[in-house]
């Protein structure tokens, strides 16, 4: 089941305007996301440990991986306890989450990243979480990232509806239409996991 849940072309939800003047929202410390993030973050390390062990060599680099939509750097803090396999950035355009950044020690930069898509690094692994759901074309950016050929770590709620969803939600899904959105780009699905509301998905290029 997929959902689209807005009228017109770009939702409001998927706007600078409406995203400006949002608080900060510490989702690592935020029970109700922990254990979702503490999934991405698995399936991050599992498909950065699969990319540099393939390059068969003990000097390779770390594996470039890029958050988009990156919040206040939750996520991006936990992958710097790889830095030999791990050169991790962040990408979002939510002003209040520019502190984060600093407080954490992470590496992000405020960018509307589906409107400067040229400017976002080329990346083997991009993590979008709660992101998707916000986007006035999803299945787009999910495209864009499997035309870089990279690994992809999504995660949306699951249980939402066109009947019962966050009132800042432009599309809703189910698991299968989740999976469906990433293998009709061309992604093969490796991983998925139910988190509480959250559904979690690695998906291969």
């Amino acid at each position: 089941m997929e959902a689209k849940l807005f009228d017109g072309e770009t939702p409001f939800v998927s706007t600078f305007d409406f995203h400006k003047d949002r608080e900060r929202a510490p989702h690592w410390e935020q029970p109700a996301h922990r254990g979702r993030l503490e999934r991405a973050v698995q399936f991050v390390h599992a498909a950065a440990s699969e990319i540099w062990l393939a390059d068969g060599d003990n000097d390779a680099l770390p594996v470039t991986v890029v958050d988009l939509g990156c919040g206040d750097g939750g996520l991006l803090q936990q992958l710097k306890q790889w830095p030999t396999l791990i050169d991790a950035y962040g990408y979002d355009f939510q002003p209040s989450n520019a502190l984060g950044w600093k407080e954490r020690g992470v590496t992000a930069v405020r960018l509307d990243f589906v409107a400067n898509w040229t400017a976002v690094t080329l990346a083997q692994v991009y993590v979008i979480t709660e992101c998707l759901e916000h986007l006035a074309d999803p299945h787009k950016m999910v495209q864009r990232i499997h035309n870089r050929g990279a690994h992809i770590i999504a995660s949306s709620p699951w249980t939402e509806h066109a009947g019962s969803h966050d009132e800042c939600h432009a599309w809703a899904w189910d698991v299968d239409g989740y999976a469906k959105m990433l293998t009709d780009a061309g992604f093969m699905i490796s991983g998925v996991e139910q988190v509480g509301m959250f559904q979690v998905m690695w998906g291969r290029p």
